[in-house]
Formats: structure tokens, C-alpha cells, sequence
């Protein structure tokens, strides 16, 4: 058997593999890039273990986007039951909007002593 025959399967197994990534992270929910405060909404970096802002004041119905620019993946939990995201890989965002006044807690659902707040007035 020549070598070109022996890497066929070998070298399909890896395309199979590298498809098979390519689409889980293309199916990964995706929220649009943050913008500046304002009518639109806030952002939230996340840097050095820690949200930063680690309490922010919105108008109800503005969003709140959250930037990972840390090195090491993060999540988002809400204490109020809402849907958050897990993982939220660096350089990733993601974007909630709040329509009704209140204080949103949320924190990292891979580091729990991450900690923060959404006011909405």
C-alpha cells in the first residue's frame, strides 16, 4: 500500500473533526457588538477576573451588553431565572434587554464570586 493511500482515512477522520467544529461554533448563539450607552443600551467589559462596570444604572427597555475581554471563557447567570450564556469565550458578547424597572443580580456561571448589577429604573 502506498503512503498517499494510508493518510486518506487519516486525513479524513481530520476534516471530519474539523467540520464537526466548525459547525458547533458556528451554531453558537451570537449577540451583536456592544454599543455606547444611550438610548440602545450599555456595556459591561469583563477583564481580570471581574464586570466592570460592577453596577450599572439603565432606562427600562435599553440593553446591556457584556464583553469578554479576559483571556479565560465566562458565563452569565441572572438570578431572576432569565437565560444566560455559558461559555462566553473571550472576544465573544452577549446582549439582554431590560424592559421592566428593578435590580438585576447576575454573576459568572464558571467563577460565582463574580458579581454584578443591572438597576433599572
Amino acid at each position: 500500500m502506498t503512503p498517499r493511500k494510508r493518510m486518506a482515512p487519516r486525513a479524513l477522520k481530520l476534516f471530519a473533526v474539523a467540520a464537526a467544529f466548525i459547525a458547533i461554533v458556528s451554531a453558537a448563539p451570537r449577540a451583536p457588538l456592544a454599543r455606547a450607552a444611550g438610548a440602545e443600551g450599555a456595556k459591561v467589559s469583563i477583564a481580570d477576573f471581574a464586570f466592570a462596570p460592577e453596577e450599572i444604572t439603565i432606562s427600562a427597555g435599553q440593553s446591556v451588553t457584556w464583553i469578554n475581554n479576559d483571556g479565560a471563557p465566562h458565563g452569565l447567570e441572572y438570578r431572576d431565572g432569565a437565560p444566560g450564556i455559558n461559555p462566553l469565550l473571550p472576544e465573544a458578547s452577549f446582549t439582554r434587554r431590560f424592559d421592566k424597572p428593578g435590580t438585576y443580580e447576575y454573576n459568572c456561571s464558571v467563577h460565582p464570586y463574580m458579581t454584578g448589577r443591572v438597576v433599572v429604573r
